[in-house]
């Protein structure tokens, strides 16, 4: 009897925060120095309703999803990809429900976002364009895209290879890519093509991201903490112009999205410094 009062406890809780988390528990991870912060903007202040929990890039601006925490239709933040960032317009999710739309991949033609046993998609000008059915898991969370396959997951380890016909209101197809998120709080893929890797966001208050290499396997984890304990969705995005760097949406107090370095590029005169050596 009071380990069933225990669980009535926690899905109050779970019921009425601001944060979509994952019921597992967190586990801490590398130190936080592993990775070096070089932007951030506060999706709040931006127009966000404190339910921010999605991030994706077109190649000019974010994409934020925020599930309206006053009631009425979702709404997509749409912000300027470089700083200072700005907000450009805001719109709706067009018919979604609850959390709404959470993680987000753009393919270069078409913005993907997973809802539930769904990945609606929009063009540039933000109207939904078509849906197809993924029901390995449900909801799906994560959203990633490599080129040639999706990517997807939940509250669990497993990440999914998704294989789309590309037809709208078809279901895909998928099979077991990795389990390397070890803490069962996955939210958000990144596909890396300078790293030929994935970056993993979690929301199991660990603060923990992970990065995997292109067959599934751990390369290593980090700790977000003190600024992402509970993650949403991440993306690659540009921080200079010849290099981008991963993005991970903090789902806190109030909601916002860092920049992380996670690249790090020879500038032009290192260059001419390393000719020198030789």
């Amino acid at each position: 009897m009071r380990f069933l009062f225990i669980l009535i406890c926690i899905a109050g809780v779970a019921l009425a925060s601001d944060i979509d988390i994952s019921p597992n528990p967190g586990t801490p991870g590398a130190a936080d120095a592993d990775l070096t912060q070089l932007d951030y903007f506060d999706c709040d202040a931006l127009g966000g309703s404190g339910r921010s929990v999605g991030v994706g890039f077109d190649g000019t601006n974010f994409w934020v999803t925020d599930a309206v925490s006053t009631g009425g239709p979702l709404k997509i933040l749409i912000i300027t990809g470089t700083s200072p960032h700005t907000q450009v317009t805001i719109v709706d999710q067009n018919g979604t429900s609850g959390w709404g739309l959470r993680d987000m991949c753009w393919d270069g033609t078409y913005m993907y976002a997973s809802e539930s046993t769904q990945v609606q998609y929009y063009d540039a000008s933000y109207a939904r364009a078509g849906t197809y059915t993924h029901s390995a898991v449900n909801p799906n969370r994560a959203q990633g895209y490599d080129g040639t396959y999706f990517y997807t997951g939940s509250f669990s380890e497993s990440v999914y290879q998704v294989t789309w016909d590309g037809v709208s209101g078809s279901t895909a197809s998928s099979t077991v890519w990795s389990t390397a998120v070890a803490n069962g709080g996955l939210y958000g893929l990144a596909w890396d093509a300078g790293g030929n890797c994935m970056w993993a966001s979690t929301a199991s208050s660990g603060g923990m991201l992970y990065q995997i290499d292109a067959a599934g396997v751990l390369i290593t984890s980090y700790d977000l903490n003190p600024e992402s304990p509970t993650s949403g969705g991440c993306t690659m995005a540009d921080y200079t112009v010849d290099v981008d760097q991963l993005w991970v949406l903090a789902q806190g107090t109030p909601d916002g999205v860092y920049c992380w370095e996670t690249t790090v590029s020879l500038e032009r005169d290192t260059w001419g410094s390393i000719k020198t050596v030789f």
